[in-house]
């Protein structure tokens, strides 16, 4: 899956299907959790991954319930012992600065999940890979990219391995 096992790996992924804003009983976006179909999407999503090679040696999530719910299934379908941890700055609005610091602070782990949300994550992967602001890069809901840099990460611009949407991912796995 990823080139060189030395690589510094990073799989970027948007959360799974979520309820509604203004839905009955949600009052908070943060409370938005993933729909029963987002659910049984995400599993299919991860069984391709899986196929890929997939096996991460940590996923950081957005503290929100719908990424944390989409991490614990990434988690749960790779039968993953990676650690899991919840950062604030993949929260909408959260800084690249704070993101990368707080990777930075683990560098033994080279194969890094993150869960988060659009359209903060379009932004760090242009920016991480020397796109232009206005590269129109848009995540689907539970689709996922992998960044790779040769040695140590956001020193240069990171090489954009392979961009898959949830469908890709799902075919990937034999599921539709």
């Amino acid at each position: 899956m990823d080139k060189d096992a030395s690589a510094y790996c990073l799989y970027v992924m948007r959360h799974g299907i979520a309820v509604e804003r203004g839905s009955p009983g949600v009052s908070d976006d943060d409370a938005r959790a993933l729909t029963a179909k987002g659910k049984k999407k995400l599993q299919q999503v991860t069984a391709g991954l899986r196929r890929l090679g997939f096996k991460p040696d940590w996923i950081v999530t957005s503290p929100l319930v719908r990424a944390e719910e989409t991490a614990a299934i990434v988690a749960q379908s790779l039968a993953s012992d990676a650690p899991m941890d919840s950062c604030d700055a993949l929260r909408p609005g959260g800084t690249v600065g704070e993101l990368q610091a707080f990777l930075s602070a683990q560098p033994k782990r080279r194969k890094v999940l993150l869960v988060g949300h659009e359209p903060d994550l379009s932004r760090l992967v242009a920016q991480w890979i020397g796109a232009g602001r206005n590269t129109n890069l848009a995540f689907r809901k539970g689709g996922c990219c992998l960044i790779q840099w040769d040695d140590t990460p956001f020193a240069s611009d990171g090489q954009l391995v392979w961009w898959l949407t949830p469908r890709l991912l799902r075919a990937i796995a034999g599921s539709r």
